[in-house]
């Protein structure tokens, strides 16, 4: 994904114009809706899934096509969106070869840095013409990203497990956003593979005593999907794992982008407060 003066270009390499005439945006990933609230293009959403928050104001008005394993795509073609937004990241091939087969007017995003924030600020700020409220949110991410630099001056680098999933376990692969996300705090993933191809190939996690006992601290994905705090007692008790050394994030740190990183840079803050006890 990148933008520059002269085109707009989004994950899969689709040129983009800056929209003229009303917008009808369906978001089919939850930090993507976050972000058009973000940008004051509320009022232009007209689908979401049913993941989306609705702790945003004015959501719950908002037509529901589905999850993103589930999506209704005939309720999402009535909607006559200009624009149905995806994390191609995070979706399955077989959604994406869906919604390619509908010829849909997919706008792409793919994150992988924390830094390509910015790039996703401004491609939204220019398709949407809303530049000024991109640009607000490109400066509060960027003194949020000072916050944990200073933060972390004097730290030293931390080994951790994370748990994206469980049955079976499962992390995220080291060239993912969410590992990029972790390493602004210094926390260096163990037991991870280098790409998610190779997870998709076999990447389950094997408990061994020498991988448990590698690390300083074992992560969970804070997804309510994903571990609660049942599973994570059930955990410690299965591998004799002390509990002083598992911590559940308070969220799923690849879905943390747009928006929400800017929050998630304090969280990471108290995060590295959590692994350093």
């Amino acid at each position: 994904m990148a933008s520059d003066m002269k085109t707009l270009v989004d994950a899969r390499g689709r040129i983009l114009m800056p929209h003229e005439g009303e917008a009808r945006i369906v978001s089919l990933s939850p930090a993507l809706t976050e972000l058009v609230f973000a940008l004051d293009l509320g009022t232009h959403l007209v689908g979401r899934t049913g993941r989306c928050a609705k702790s945003v104001e004015g959501l719950a008005a908002v037509s529901c096509v589905g999850d993103l394993h589930s999506i209704d795509y005939e309720r999402l073609q009535s909607l006559n969106p200009t624009h149905v937004l995806m994390d191609f990241g995070n979706t399955p091939k077989t959604v994406v070869d869906a919604l390619d087969a509908l010829e849909l007017p997919l706008l792409s995003v793919e994150m992988t840095d924390p830094q390509q924030n910015f790039d996703l600020y401004s491609l939204f700020g220019a398709v949407f013409s809303v530049p000024m409220a991109a640009d607000t949110l490109s400066r509060r991410f960027e003194a949020a990203l000072a916050r944990v630099t200073m933060a972390m001056r004097n730290k030293t680098r931390q080994r951790v497990l994370y748990l994206a999933q469980k049955d079976p376990y499962q992390t995220v692969a080291k060239s993912s956003y969410g590992a990029a996300l972790l390493d602004l705090a210094q926390l260096e993933l163990i037991g991870a593979p280098e790409t998610a191809s190779e997870m998709e190939d076999g990447g389950a996690l094997v408990m061994t005593e020498s991988l448990l006992l590698s690390v300083n601290k074992i992560l969970f994905n804070g997804s309510s999907v994903k571990f609660k705090r049942a599973d994570i007692k059930a955990f410690a008790e299965e591998f004799g794992v002390p509990r002083s050394k598992l911590v559940r994030l308070d969220n799923d740190p690849n879905m943390q982008f747009g928006v929400r990183a800017i929050d998630s840079m304090d969280r990471l803050i108290a995060l590295r407060e959590k692994t350093d006890a």
